[in-house]
């Protein structure tokens, strides 16, 4: 009886465990892999950024300018742009020059650093004065310069005077960081002006003169008196909005050549 009980007890273990095996194998075969889209991720190739064609992007910059962009480029340096001028800027109101920063910044990212000096002045106070002391001590590697004409105009101070700040504002340039390139622009065109355009050829002449790169973008404004003043504040010492976008617009094509 005893030997009877220990063969149903052994037949008894031998069934649990075979209905046993068979279970699990059932919930092992059937049961997915555990969080396939994880797998799935995992498998992926990266995503490769983009690197812009900044050769194409610099194609109107000078050689020297676009020679130290690539240099600073392959050293991880910030090219530094500085945006010199008057209230024409419109710094603190969505003027060209803020235009002009926020989509250079975002076309080059952090290989380019843009700053805005906009100073109420002449330009011989600003020659003499602590705003080009302050824009020096920035060590900028460019410097878009609008030299401060129009102030002068009304303030009656002569071309002449005029020029000489930009040749002085240059030769401390260059004394600084010999590569450091100057680009001229002049100021927004007024409606009834006579002295002042004559000016501005003087400029144009003496940047040609001087070997000094002119961004002409008075090209790019109506020549006509009637459609010129709806570019311009009714005081005319600052471009109103569609001024602005017109000066900004026409940088934009000479800087980011691409688009």
């Amino acid at each position: 009886m005893k030997a009877f009980s220990l063969i149903l007890l052994a037949i008894g273990c031998a069934v649990v465990l075979y209905y046993g095996n068979a279970y699990w194998q059932e919930r092992t075969t059937s049961s997915p892999p555990p969080h396939p889209e994880k797998v799935a991720e995992t498998g992926a190739d990266p995503v490769e950024e983009e690197t812009p064609d900044y050769k194409s992007l610099l194609a109107n910059w000078p050689e020297e300018a676009k020679d130290s962009f690539m240099n600073d480029l392959q050293t991880g340096t910030p090219y530094k742009l500085a945006i010199v001028g008057s209230p024409a800027l419109g710094e603190g109101e969505n003027g060209w020059s803020r235009q002009v920063k926020e989509e250079l910044e975002n076309t080059f990212g952090e290989s380019l650093e843009v700053t805005i000096y906009e100073y109420d002045s002449t330009s011989i106070k600003f020659v003499n004065g602590e705003p080009a002391d302050e824009v020096l001590e920035a060590d900028p590697d460019l410097v878009l310069l609008e030299p401060f004409s129009l102030s002068d105009n009304s303030k009656l101070v002569g071309s002449k005077d005029n020029l000489e700040s930009i040749r002085i504002l240059n030769r401390r340039l260059k004394e600084q960081k010999e590569e450091a390139v100057l680009i001229l622009q002049p100021p927004h065109p007024i409606t009834g002006a006579t002295y002042y355009p004559e000016q501005i050829e003087e400029l144009k002449a003496f940047a040609k003169e001087q070997d000094i790169p002119y961004l002409d973008h008075w090209t790019a404004w109506p020549e006509e008196d009637e459609t010129l003043e709806k570019y311009v504040t009714e005081s005319q010492e600052t471009p109103d909005e569609k001024g602005h976008e017109v000066w900004a617009s026409y940088l934009l094509d000479y800087f980011i050549a691409d688009e």
